[in-house]
């Protein structure tokens, strides 16, 4: 098994280990090349960030969304592979990439709903995603499932 598929693996299994035992979304394609490296200082106090490099997880901010709302934090981490998928800045783009992928997972919805939740709870106003309900609003609209 080639390095990129076992670092994937171990970025699912670390997944799993946070929410439901319930399938979800994984990388694929070349998304399944992408280093992935564990440091909270690379995150600037996000569950997950994309840089050329690779992308960058924060098993303390994992865990302490997980206790919030649980599965929360996998839409987060998609959200970080799709910035890199789109190879595009825009957090609303990468959102909309986010709950495209997330729609078509099995039980994908289940983790949309609990980022859902999360954001309503805990979200607060970003330049770059806007207010909490624009952002739920955003996500709502590029998924087109009902939620």
């Amino acid at each position: 098994m080639s390095c990129a598929r076992i670092a994937a693996a171990s970025v699912c299994a670390f997944i799993s280990q946070c929410g439901p035992s319930l399938a979800q979304w994984s990388a694929s394609g070349g998304l399944l090349n992408v280093s992935i490296t564990k440091s909270c200082s690379e995150t600037s106090g996000n569950i997950a960030t994309s840089k050329s490099d690779g992308l960058f997880l924060c098993p303390t901010r994992i865990s302490l969304v997980e206790s919030q709302v649980n599965g929360a934090s996998h839409f987060y981490i998609v959200h970080a592979y799709g910035l890199l998928a789109i190879r595009n800045n825009s957090e609303r783009l990468a959102d909309c990439w986010a709950a495209h992928q997330l729609a078509n997972a099995p039980n994908g919805l289940h983790y949309i709903k609990q980022w859902i939740t999360h954001w309503s709870n805990y979200g607060v106003t970003q330049s770059t995603f806007g207010t909490p309900a624009q952002r739920i609003a955003n996500v709502r609209s590029c998924c087109a499932c009902g939620i």
